[in-house]
């Protein structure tokens, strides 16, 4: 006969009100979890009613949900998964009550309303905790040496040059390979660890009986992210590896910029979750909202579906910044899903690397910043909303080269683009130097920019000559990228990849879309830092996605405007 489900106690409606769990005290490492839930307003913490004087918040993966351990709660049955069951067992002291708050023991996840305001107060309960605990499992996969290894690199009595000689040391791959998979641990990826790590006022990490500091592992990741040429290699050879250091550093820029402004305006947020997991992908939204300034207007409903709140998401990112920029995340327009084509599709992970990300925000420019963004969003008959705004059609789309999507691809579609550039440019009237055609080519098929997000400079552009194939005598070379490790080479990877060059009718080239074809429209919408491809169907246009397109990318075409060669025009996005 199957136990009777444990009975929540109602909360408070209207309030802060939340469930503290109280992980009762063992001498006994394996005896059963005992636990309570205590009902307290976050608001009324001080009163002398309250049992503790601070409480813990658990950050984890909920983990594997078959298989799950019975522990007692309130001295009922209370199911959890093995991963929870593991950290409370980790957690629990010898003497006294441990006060933590856990969602899935604390939120009834049964009772919808619940989950609703309860979630919503996700980012101020773990404000509120005195730390966070992360938790990444149990003891496995030589975990205890690599957290030992990872605590070790932040010592102060320990030299860097010895580190690097550790990674060098083929003897020490075995040991290096322990560090990868302990950032290869499904916490790393997941969507609503990064709320809880950024609005932490202190973190400890756990993982078996290893604990360390959060600012210890940060020190960690960083190294090895300046060590990748090292590390990677060892990495490379566990055939599950993923480079969780880089979204430790992540998720440490989100706390960063929490720390100095007290949020994060909520397009920059949602679009970091974009690449993340979770189980129910409206969490990609939801996740974001405890980091967002209280202007941000997304209520927390899982009674909606997938449309309506990416929908929602993307109305109020635009208008909490006053800004369209967040439809330059909209990558893939033959949407199964249904959503509008300026809605990003969070669900989907990027195609090609977003141009405009946080470390170059100062340098690629701002297309449409001379004047200010005019939008409405309508709901339509089919109950979705469109975007009318308003923007200049700088030109249209004539030839469309393949896209680079491969290695195996690379020499064949270089030169495809090369060749488009050379008859395009050399068209131009007044005609354009040899250097001014190689610069325009180079600098487009990079966006522009160096690593690191700077502009890119007359040094970097000429690397492109190393790569230079012997005995080519045009204005644009052939170029070899297959061989040759330079910074313009690695950008050209990075940016380039599965995006597709064009030329328009009046001699512009950029680096588009991969769903770009002739006919598009280049527009710029007004106070847009980037151009956009469009596509126009019927009375409306579809978003194609953001371009880099050269000679528009910082407000050129506003004396144009003023000259009367281009013309504001109105824009009504499906």
């Amino acid at each position: 006969m199957a136990a009777a489900p444990y009975k929540y106690q109602p909360l408070k409606p209207n309030s802060h009100e939340i469930r503290m769990l109280q992980i009762h005290p063992t001498w006994r490492a394996f005896s059963t979890i005992k636990c309570s839930l205590i009902n307290v307003d976050l608001d009324d913490l001080e009163n002398e009613s309250v049992p503790f004087d601070f409480y813990e918040a658990l950050s984890y993966t909920w983990g594997d949900a078959t298989g799950k351990v019975t522990i007692k709660l309130d001295g009922c049955s209370f199911e959890v998964t093995r991963n929870l069951a593991a950290a409370l067992r980790r957690l629990r002291a010898r003497k006294g009550y441990r006060y933590l708050w856990v969602d899935a023991i604390c939120i009834n996840q049964a009772d919808e309303q619940e989950r609703n305001s309860q979630v919503a107060l996700m980012g101020l309960i773990y404000r509120t905790a005195e730390q966070v605990l992360i938790w990444l499992g149990r003891e496995a996969d030589g975990s205890k040496g690599a957290m030992k290894l990872i605590d070790n690199i932040s010592d102060i009595g320990v030299e860097e040059s010895d580190v690097i000689a550790s990674l060098e040391n083929e003897a020490h791959h075995a040991k290096w390979q322990n560090v990868a998979r302990l950032f290869d641990r499904s916490y790393w990826r997941r969507v609503w660890v990064r709320q809880e790590v950024a609005l932490a006022k202190g973190i400890v990490v756990l993982c078996g009986d290893q604990m360390m500091s959060w600012d210890a592992l940060i020190e960690a990741a960083v190294f090895l992210n300046q060590n990748t040429a090292n590390f990677e290699p060892i990495a490379a050879e566990l055939t599950r590896y993923t480079s969780g250091y880089h979204d430790a550093i992540g998720m440490d820029i989100l706390r960063e910029m929490i720390l100095k402004d007290n949020q994060v305006p909520l397009e920059d947020v949602m679009l970091h979750l974009r690449q993340c997991e979770c189980t129910d992908q409206r969490d990609k939204v939801y996740g974001a909202l405890g980091l967002v300034g209280p202007e941000v207007d997304v209520a927390v409903d899982y009674g909606l579906d997938k449309v309506a709140i990416y929908t929602s998401a993307a109305i109020a990112a635009i208008k909490s910044t006053d800004c369209l920029n967040t439809i330059c995340a909209c990558q893939n327009l033959n949407r199964g899903s249904g959503l509008p084509s300026w809605v990003p599709d969070l669900e989907v992970d990027w195609t090609a690397r977003k141009l405009r990300r946080t470390e170059n925000l100062d340098t690629l420019g701002s297309a449409g910043g001379f004047a200010k963004p005019v939008y409405s969003f309508h709901r339509r008959d089919n109950g979705l909303f469109s975007l009318t705004t308003r923007g200049v059609a700088v030109d249209t789309i004539s030839e469309v080269c393949a896209e680079f999507d491969s290695d195996e691809t690379l020499g064949k579609v270089l030169e495809e683009w090369r060749v488009l550039a050379m008859r395009t440019l050399s068209t131009l009237q007044p005609p354009i130097s040899d250097e001014d055609m190689r610069s325009c080519f180079w600098r487009t098929i990079t966006a522009n920019e160096e690593l690191r997000g700077l502009a890119a400079s007359d040094g970097f552009i000429a690397q492109a000559l190393e790569h230079a194939i012997e005995g080519s005598s045009d204005a644009i070379p052939s170029i070899d990228l297959s061989i040759g490790q330079t910074s313009f080479n690695e950008r050209f990877r990075e940016d380039a990849m599965n995006r597709r060059f064009y030329a328009t009718n009046s001699g512009y080239i950029g680096l588009g879309p991969s769903d770009v074809r002739n006919g598009d429209l280049v527009v710029i919408l007004l106070g847009n830092a980037l151009p956009l491809v469009l596509r126009k169907e019927d009375n409306h246009c579809l978003v194609v996605g953001e371009t880099y397109t050269h000679g528009i990318m910082n407000g050129e075409i506003a004396a144009d405007l003023d000259n009367g060669i281009l013309s504001i025009d109105e824009f009504d996005i499906y």
